[in-house]
């Protein structure tokens, strides 16, 4: 099978031809037992297709256990056809800010219950390690994001800054480390203070090959005597040389754009697995719609 697959292509394929690219991902040294490791298992013909269309499965020779090639991943236990699911990860991963399970619902002709149960199972592979540590010069910030009640009369009355959650704000922080011209990292945080953002900073960063560059707020002090730092102070500049912020911030507008115009509302609850997919695609920004990246 080809590298590259356009999105009719995935579409149209047979649940034989699914399970097939799913094996040569799996196993590329050759079909073995999730369970024990066991190689070379039996193919068992099903007498009638599972739900899912699945006609056959495999038998371990060592400890008997019978398997395809979806058990262990996101796609066991339902019953939305494998080219449906493979159709949705080619549409979530192509679409720069995002895509609806409305969308999908309507796409992929299935129920949007359907949509909205495989759409987040996709959002649990895309979650990014730890691993590798950004490195280099990185960009640092901080932004909201969720409800707007402090454009509201009554939250004005009350005193709240616009774009900054107050006591009665339903916002939510969320914190952002960029490598310039490479990987980025978000996370949701329960507040932004120097303690909160620097523990992130040491679960993300390198911190003895990189330098961090963050607007002038108080809180990234503390990070200061463990890693090179410089400041652009935003109410005089913007850009002073090769210190800037301009990569992350430009960042935060793409997944902004995505929460507020693709998806109008996301629940704090999944927030984190929303962050991730915005993070997946830019982390693979020059991987082709359709081809192959780690």
């Amino acid at each position: 099978m080809a590298d590259k697959l356009s999105f009719m292509a995935v579409l149209n394929m047979s649940t034989d031809e699914c399970l097939k690219f799913l094996e040569t991902q799996r196993w590329p040294d050759g079909i073995a037992c999730p369970d024990c490791g066991t190689l070379d298992p039996y193919r068992i013909e099903r007498k009638k297709p599972s739900k899912n269309g699945v006609r056959f499965l495999w038998k371990c020779r060592g400890c008997k256990r019978q398997f395809t090639a979806t058990v262990g991943t996101i796609f066991e236990g339902s019953h939305i056809p494998l080219n449906k699911w493979f159709a949705a990860i080619w549409l979530m991963t192509a679409s720069k800010k995002g895509i609806s399970a409305h969308q999908i619902h309507r796409q992929l002709d299935v129920t949007y219950k359907s949509a909205w149960f495989l759409m987040h199972r996709i959002r649990s592979a895309m979650k990014e390690g730890g691993s590798p540590f950004l490195a280099g010069v990185v960009e640092a910030d901080e932004t909201y994001v969720g409800g707007r009640y402090a454009r509201s009369p009554r939250a004005k009355r009350m005193g709240a800054i616009p774009g900054h959650p107050g006591a009665k704000s339903n916002k939510v922080a969320v914190f952002g480390m960029l490598e310039r011209g490479g990987r980025v990292r978000t996370e949701a945080v329960p507040n932004v203070a120097g303690k909160t953002l620097e523990g992130v900073m040491f679960r993300h960063m390198d911190i003895g090959q990189s330098h961090l560059i963050t607007d002038e707020y108080k809180a990234y002090d503390r990070i200061r005597q463990h890693v090179p730092h410089d400041v652009i102070r935003h109410a005089s500049e913007y850009v002073r040389g090769e210190i800037h912020t301009n990569g992350i911030e430009n960042y935060w507008s793409v997944l902004k754009r995505g929460l507020y115009g693709t998806y109008q509302h996301v629940d704090r609850g999944y927030l984190g697995q929303y962050l991730d997919e915005f993070s997946f695609r830019f982390n693979r920004r020059k991987v082709s719609d359709g081809g192959s990246g780690s």
